[in-house]
C-alpha cells in the first residue's frame, strides 16, 4: 500500500512539474510563455494553440488529482492521454522534439 501511495505522489508531482512550475491562469498564458520553444520545434499557430490547450488541461487535471488523492493508475493514464492528444496534431518527429524540450517549458 505504501508503495502505491509513494508512486502516486511521485507521478503526480512529476506530471505537475513536467509542464510548468508556475500556476497557469489561461491557455493564452501557456502559449505566450512558451512561444519561443514552440517556434523552435517548428509549430504553426494552430499547433501552438492545440499544444497549449493540452498542456493547460493536463496541468489542471494533475492539480485536481493531486488535491483529491487519485489512484496511481489514473496518474499513469493522464500522461498517456496527453501524449495521445498531442499525436493528433503533431508528427512523431515534432512530438520527439517536444518531449526533448518539455523540461524547458515555463
Amino acid at each position: 500500500m505504501k508503495k502505491y501511495f509513494l508512486s502516486l505522489i511521485i507521478i503526480l508531482l512529476t506530471l505537475n512539474f513536467s509542464f510548468a512550475n508556475s500556476d497557469y491562469k489561461s491557455i493564452e498564458e501557456v502559449k505566450s510563455l512558451n512561444f519561443e520553444l514552440f517556434e523552435e520545434i517548428g509549430l504553426d499557430e494552430n499547433k501552438m494553440n492545440y499544444v497549449s490547450r493540452v498542456i493547460y488541461s493536463t496541468y489542471k487535471k494533475a492539480q485536481h488529482m493531486a488535491s483529491n488523492g487519485a489512484a496511481p493508475q489514473k496518474a499513469l493514464s493522464l500522461d498517456k492521454e496527453a501524449e495521445e492528444m498531442l499525436l493528433r496534431v503533431l508528427s512523431h518527429t515534432e512530438l520527439k522534439k517536444f518531449n526533448s524540450i518539455k523540461h524547458k517549458l515555463k
